[in-house]
């Protein structure tokens, strides 16, 4: 119990004789600083959260974008236009539309054959503007303007490679631009850049305006009886612009929670 108490008071004393000089020193150096008029520098203290948006413009820019899309989802459509499913069951297409993507796929099988048109949105950027346009409420259907949709079709069979056909849907019509062949198949569809380096080296094909007029035309009448027709002609243009309007609202919903995040 002794041997305790002493060890207690032993501890009691170090830590008193440990704290004397470092007390000594603060008030050495307090009196200094009196001494010597030596204003205390002190760092404000704020708990304030940072602005992670501090451009003049962001409010302005949000407010703007927020003006746009409630105007686009005012005019949009709730439900998906008849056409699609119109389109969609009497040419038995399977469609693959990736939200967010460009690019868009139609697929059905013919026999043996696995047939494919992708297309992309970005073509309704490519109407004709050159010449007089009339005033917006003077605008027909006959004034309305046109634009070209361009179509890769790719038709495959299994272990007998694949023809590529470049056509353009407009005004109701698919006209086809050239026909290409591959020996295998897998180079008329995969995007590798090691397949895209292979597809480099081959012939294209003639221009298929040079080809003899029969032979063009029963070229025609083999992509018809694969679907690719009138009916698609006008299928391609009218989605191209519901995409394009449903893309242009979620872009317009992005870019705003960006600007004001």
């Amino acid at each position: 119990m002794a041997s305790q108490l002493l060890r207690h008071s032993l501890r009691a004393i170090a830590r008193t004789t440990a704290t004397k000089p470092l007390m000594a020193r603060a008030t050495t150096m307090s009196a200094r600083s009196q001494l010597y008029s030596v204003p205390m520098i002190t760092r404000p203290f704020s708990v304030a959260k940072p602005c992670l948006s501090a451009g003049e413009a962001d409010s302005d820019l949000v407010h703007k974008l927020d003006e746009e899309l409630s105007y686009e989802k005012e005019n949009e459509e709730t439900t998906q236009p008849a056409f699609i499913k119109e389109f969609l069951e009497a040419n038995s297409f399977k469609l693959d539309d990736k939200a967010g993507h460009d690019e868009v796929t139609l697929t059905r099988t013919f026999g043996n054959e696995t047939v494919s048109v992708l297309f992309s949105i970005s073509d309704i950027n490519n109407g004709e503007t050159e010449g007089f346009l009339p005033e917006e409420d003077e605008v027909t259907e006959e004034d309305e303007v046109s634009f070209p949709v361009r179509a890769s079709v790719t038709i495959e069979k299994n272990g007998k490679g694949a023809v590529t056909i470049d056509t353009v849907a407009q005004d109701g019509e698919m006209t086809v631009e050239s026909v290409m062949y591959y020996k295998d198949g897998k180079l008329a569809s995969d995007a590798s850049a090691e397949s895209d380096w292979q597809r480099r080296g081959l012939y294209i094909g003639p221009q298929f305006g040079e080809l003899d007029e029969g032979l063009q035309s029963l070229f025609e009448k083999y992509l018809e009886e694969r679907g690719v027709n009138a009916g698609l002609a006008a299928f391609l243009p009218d989605y191209v612009e519901y995409k394009e309007q449903k893309e242009y609202t979620q872009w317009l919903e992005n870019v705003k929670g960006f600007v004001s995040a």
